[in-house]
């Protein structure tokens, strides 16, 4: 099996390869998918993610859980640490040291019964194993996670057979993939 950091260059050779794929369709039947699911309608919390180009383009849910929820969005700390902040407004994002929208204020939340973890990666499997941008910032995160639930997205050419695991890597418990749930 290829190594962690070999398979991430391969999947980066390939993000970059579809730069200006217009992913909209699928993004949608993804955000669609979630929406009237019972694994969102029973959430009281959204802690989510302000999706890079690569990503999918989640804003959808995030408006809905600003008028419907709670929504919390990570910041990444100085100490290599994440935490989430409450977001009542999208307009109160600005880009953070790794240059992804992060919340300027807000309190900071902790996950509990009732929160929904939005997970992005640069690749997932459909035994729910992720790999990530290789800094460990959601799998530090994810093993204090209490009782939330975490849902993987990712878009179809994201999904790979293999991926090398050490023992920190947390497994996500349902992936969203292309509008479907695995």
């Amino acid at each position: 099996m290829q190594s962690k950091e070999s398979l991430r260059r391969q999947l980066t050779t390939q993000e970059r390869a579809l730069r200006g794929t217009d992913f909209t369709r699928e993004d949608l039947a993804s955000c669609n998918a979630l929406l009237s699911s019972v694994i969102y309608a029973d959430a009281d919390w959204l802690f989510a993610y302000s999706p890079l180009a690569s990503e999918v383009d989640i804003r959808t849910v995030l408006h809905d859980a600003i008028a419907h929820k709670h929504l919390a969005l990570p910041v990444s700390e100085p100490n290599g640490t994440m935490i989430f902040r409450e977001v009542t407004r999208l307009d109160q994002l600005d880009k953070g040291k790794m240059g992804i929208a992060e919340p300027r204020r807000g309190r900071t939340v902790i996950p509990a019964t009732g929160t929904l973890i939005l997970v992005p990666g640069v690749a997932f499997t459909l035994q729910k194993k992720r790999i990530g941008r290789g800094k460990g910032y959601y799998d530090r995160f994810l093993q204090e996670k209490n009782e939330a639930f975490t849902l993987g997205v990712c878009r179809n050419h994201q999904i790979v057979k293999k991926i090398p695991t050490d023992s920190w890597d947390i497994q996500v418990d349902v992936l969203l993939c292309g509008g479907t749930f695995y």
